[in-house]
């Protein structure tokens, strides 16, 4: 067990020193390596992850399972076929089961098991659906999640169009899911029986396992989705399933701390709407009763740091010898604390960034980091300290001048706010030159100091980036975080403020050369300026939002993101008026400033016609803009998206910031 509960904080600079250094590149991002998914063998000799890295030829990543030892220095790769996926261990701490692409003709999905000893990796189960998640019970049997369609398998001829018959409709990443349910079985290699543990209606969120009792947090909605979710307990011998809780709280995950009891990341919405922090909740499962641990707590959980070189993630709650352990965001680095039964909090892993994933077993942590001079690492924490077990991407950067974010502090009216400055490496000491505004988007997320490639790319230019978290942020309590019913007012203050603060504390920013970008509410608020002032130069409006009314009524979250952001819909009086009053295009009339919207197609958080309304109006004005719409693409274009069309991304913004901050 960790001794005691002292944060463990640290810094770790990988870099070489007295190498020739050269710029960040926009195709630097094909040498990285992204980190996710890490788990602790059950004998806790070993953590395994998935190393996913982009394959320009194919334009697309390759994902493998990687081991490394925790106890001495010993990085194994395991496999090489590039096509894995997620995967558990095996009780034995002996092998492991994954799923993987192998198998072209798969029907469903195919597992395969590999012995970590070594030897290739032989092909185990076929399940007859495509698996988003899954667990191996003691017995052999598989408990997994996966969307099937609630009337059968459609016919070959049912692909030629779409029936809407509840919203959402449609879901970014997924496509198309009108009755069409993620639902939870139970499958028998031995026998080839698949059983369907949940209600045809409910949406599974999140489950989990333990003896004989299965626990799952779903949603329900016949016709149209609400906030509040269900809490159900299956007894796998008697097939017997209970519900615990209905139509109360938003439930995220839930894990067993015993065969007695569950903790389940929770919140009832009451006091700041669907965006509330949420609290740990124990339930009692004999006495059928739940109170929460954390009362008084304000933390952000999840890791909100927002960053460009992540693909895939890990677990936000997991439970070990009766403690439940969760990522939290504070201000500006995000970290693991440790939470008892009677509710005493403690930070237990506390890096300089961000932590991105993270296992526990017997008090041993390991976890997934991002820092502001390194890529995404493996650490351990433990009664030992700190150590860093692998070196994926320690070459990635070690001939790059990286120039560090300098925090300087803003006053915003009575908020203090937290702020950035990247200077362009290598600055001569009488130079003028421009900057660049990025907004995160969220709105509760966090900037903090993590390596960022847009922003050192930007830097590398020649550009100054500047980016704050304004009110409406996460890590700083639910006040501080609750926009409803305020965008485009108290947001766009803070952000003023804080360019007014930056070309005040640094003369060498030419203030007639400002840029401003931002990406979903980023987007929304680069927008919502342009319409504001004339103060910026050019603009990059990136999976924005333009207008909440078609919003509403479009995307995957709209109906009630949108009704909990305004607090009124279209049809409420004055809804209407109220929407199209915080709606950017309602002032697009006003804007000059020439804009770059870049959008993907299959964006169903914030759909292209988003970005559309606002091009057409800034031409129907006679801005000068331009719109670049990648196909085959969603909302995390700028995360995840195909390696050769971030690489046109980041081209695209580097061209319109030069022709309008440098040569115009």
């Amino acid at each position: 067990m960790l001794d005691g509960c002292a944060p463990r904080t640290h810094t770790i600079d990988s870099r070489q020193k007295g190498v020739p250094m050269k710029p960040v590149a926009i195709e630097d991002l094909f040498d990285y390596r992204f980190l996710s998914a890490v788990e602790i063998s059950p004998n806790g000799e070993w953590a395994a992850c998935v190393v996913k890295q982009a394959n320009v030829e194919d334009n697309g990543y390759h994902s493998d399972l990687y081991l490394t030892h925790l106890a001495r220095p010993e990085v194994r790769r395991l496999t090489t076929s590039g096509k894995e996926g997620s995967f558990v261990w095996e009780a034995s701490g002996d092998s492991i089961v994954f799923a993987s692409k192998r198998k072209e003709d798969a029907k469903g999905t195919a597992l395969y098991r590999i012995h970590i000893a070594g030897g290739e990796a032989q092909l185990a189960f076929e399940l007859p659906h495509k698996v988003e998640t899954f667990k191996l019970l003691s017995d052999g049997r598989i408990l997994f999640t996966a969307r099937v369609p609630l009337d059968g398998t459609p016919s070959e001829e049912d692909s030629d169009y779409e029936v809407l018959e509840e919203i959402p409709f449609w879901q970014n990443s997924k496509g198309f899911t009108s009755r069409r349910r993620v639902r939870l079985f139970l499958f028998n290699p031995e026998s080839s029986e698949l059983v369907t543990l949940s209600e045809p209606q409910l949406e599974i969120q999140s489950f989990d396992w333990i003896g004989d009792r299965i626990a799952f947090a779903a949603r329900r909605f016949p016709g149209k989705a609400e906030l509040t979710d269900e809490l159900w307990i299956h007894e796998i011998s008697s097939g017997e399933n209970q519900c615990l809780s209905k139509d109360e709280l938003a439930l995220d995950e839930v894990r067993f701390l015993d065969i007695d009891s569950l903790v389940v990341l929770a919140s009832d919405m009451a006091t700041y709407g669907r965006g509330q922090n949420r609290e740990l909740l124990h339930y009692d499962l004999p006495n059928r009763t739940s109170q929460s641990i954390t009362p008084d707590w304000d933390a952000s959980v999840y890791n909100s740091v927002v960053a460009d070189c992540r693909h895939g993630g890990g677990p936000t709650l997991s439970v070990d010898d009766g403690f439940a352990y969760v990522t939290i965001t504070e201000r500006s680095t995000s970290k693991v604390v440790r939470v008892s039964r009677d509710g005493e909090v403690c930070v237990v892993a506390e890096p300089n960034g961000s932590v991105d994933a993270f296992a526990v077993r017997n008090g041993l942590i390991a976890t997934v980091e991002l820092h502001p001079d390194a890529l995404q690492e493996i650490y351990a924490y433990s009664q030992d300290g700190v150590r860093k077990l692998t070196s994926f991407n320690d070459r990635s950067l070690a001939e790059r001048d990286l120039s560090q974010p300098e925090a300087f502090p803003v006053l915003s009216g009575n908020t203090q706010l937290d702020a950035w400055i990247i200077k362009p490496p290598h600055m001569e000491d009488d130079a003028k030159v421009p900057a660049i505004l990025t907004i995160h988007g969220g709105p509760r997320a966090s900037f903090g100091d993590v390596f960022v490639h847009e922003m050192q790319v930007l830097a590398g230019q020649g550009y100054a980036v500047i980016f704050t978290n304004p009110r409406g942020s996460s890590g700083r309590g639910n006040d501080f975080a609750d926009l409803r019913e305020k965008y485009g007012t108290i947001d766009y203050d803070d952000l003023m403020a804080v360019v007014d603060a930056a070309l005040a504390r640094f003369p060498w920013i030419d203030a007639s050369r400002l840029g401003i970008t931002g990406g979903s509410y980023g987007g929304f608020m680069t927008n919502w300026v342009i319409g504001q002032t004339d103060r910026f130069k050019a603009a990059v409006s990136q999976r924005s939002i333009s207008n909440w009314t078609s919003k509403f009524n479009t995307t995957d979250i709209g109906y009630f993101f949108n009704q909990d952001a305004m607090g009124t819909d279209p049809w409420e009086e004055g809804g209407a008026e109220k929407l199209w009053w915080h709606s950017p295009l309602k002032y697009a009339n006003q804007a000059v400033t020439p804009t770059l919207f870049i959008h993907s197609e299959q964006d169903y958080r914030c759909w292209l016609a988003e970005g559309l309304q606002m091009f057409t109006a800034l031409r129907y004005h006679g801005v000068d803009s331009r719109l670049v719409m990648f196909r085959n693409e969603n909302h995390e274009l700028s995360r995840s998206g195909k390696p050769k069309h971030r690489a046109r991304r980041l081209q695209e913004m580097v061209a319109w910031f030069d022709r309008y901050l440098k040569n115009g």
